[in-house]
């Protein structure tokens, strides 16, 4: 993760900072960035990718504002489900990709948890409501993610609001 990055996660509040100190006076500060759940265990979170990484064909990170990352993160998660490579933040069962063909216990949503730990999380429907138990007293300084694959998003069609303004020529 850069520092444009992480100055850009600053300016959208997403960092969660910790303080230490201890007997000899020595005070340590420590900051994380945000994170997303591939599953529902501690070793299944990774650092939340950046656009450009990713081939996202949109703006980059630090024109976006934090609605047009999250669109950025959920065309990711698509991808990353559409690989096989995510479960159910709660219940751990994989997520699958055919909606149109799911019963509702196999539907599934993306969403953005933002309390001590700041993470974006794949859950079936059902498995929402009891997800805030889980996650209650998880902070981000005691998981050791892993950085995030890649995904080829530069096929990825953005919304109106999104599309990179036309060039004009005389």
């Amino acid at each position: 993760m850069d520092d444009e990055q992480r100055a850009w996660y600053r300016s959208e509040g997403l960092m969660r900072y910790a303080v230490s100190a201890d007997e000899q006076g020595s005070v340590a500060e420590d900051e994380r960035p945000p994170v997303i759940a591939l599953g529902p265990h501690d070793n299944d979170f990774i650092w939340a990718p950046a656009p450009e990484a990713q081939g996202y064909p949109g703006k980059s990170l630090r024109d976006m504002t934090l609605d047009e990352y999250n669109i950025f993160i959920y065309r990711w998660l698509e991808a990353a489900v559409r690989a096989g490579d995510v479960r159910c933040a709660h219940c751990g069962r994989l997520i699958l990709d055919d909606y149109q063909d799911l019963p509702d216990p196999d539907t599934w949503d993306a969403i953005l948890i933002e309390k001590e730990l700041v993470a974006w999380m794949v859950v079936h429907f059902d498995c929402k409501k009891p997800l805030p138990k889980k996650l209650k007293g998880m902070h981000p300084f005691e998981l050791a993610p892993r950085d995030p694959p890649t995904y080829d998003l530069s096929e990825v069609r953005l919304p109106p609001e999104e599309q990179p303004a036309a060039e004009t020529g005389h």
